[in-house]
């Protein structure tokens, strides 16, 4: 059965803009969006290893969710304190869209290990996160070229690496794998 995370969030629109913003961070898992706990009950043929849970839903379910608390976050709107004192991991779903990114690579730093991501440091050499980095940040080959006193064919030629190493051209999920990787801050993205 492969891994799933379920949202559970009356407000539509906040789950199909949360679930594209989950499915770029971790594409390998299937996300599954429900409006009610009854149609999250009603699909229960899912393994969840995470559940975003509307405070609405938490609040009108607590006892179903308490002992799923480590696998919970919840979507507040700004105030989230009362259930970070239960134990609960909380988003602020208001925060523009870079913001919310960070606050979910950070809780997923926070909950996982650093083992994996010690395996991967090693999947780059130091040229190509310096690559990786400036490419996230928006600078074309030449640019980056002049930057690092490299070739723009050389700044190519590592471009291809870290497209192959990584299995994609998307700047977006390269961007991703930069943050989650240290290589560039959230805040040094334009």
């Amino acid at each position: 059965m492969n891994p799933c995370i379920a949202i559970i969030d009356p407000n539509t629109l906040s789950a199909l803009a949360l679930k594209d913003i989950l499915w770029e961070l971790f594409h390998e898992v299937e996300i599954r969006s429900y409006g009610s706990m009854k149609a999250f009950s009603a699909d229960c043929d899912h393994y969840f290893v995470h559940y975003f849970i509307s405070e609405q839903i938490l609040l009108e379910n607590a006892e179903e969710f308490e002992p799923l608390k480590k696998q919970c976050i919840i979507l507040s709107s700004g105030r989230g304190s009362i259930f970070q004192e239960s134990g609960y991991k909380v988003i602020d779903s208001s925060l523009p869209e870079k913001e919310l990114i960070g606050a979910i690579l950070q809780l997923h730093r926070s909950g996982h290990p650093s083992e994996k991501r010690e395996a991967q440091d090693e999947l780059l050499s130091a040229r190509e996160k310096d690559v990786l980095s400036l490419l996230v940040k928006g600078l074309i080959n030449k640019e980056i070229a002049d930057h690092l006193n490299i070739s723009p064919t050389t700044v190519i030629f590592h471009r291809n690496n870290i497209c192959e190493k990584l299995g994609t051209r998307s700047l977006g999920k390269l961007t991703i794998y930069a943050v989650l990787q240290g290589i560039i801050k959230l805040n040094d993205l334009q």
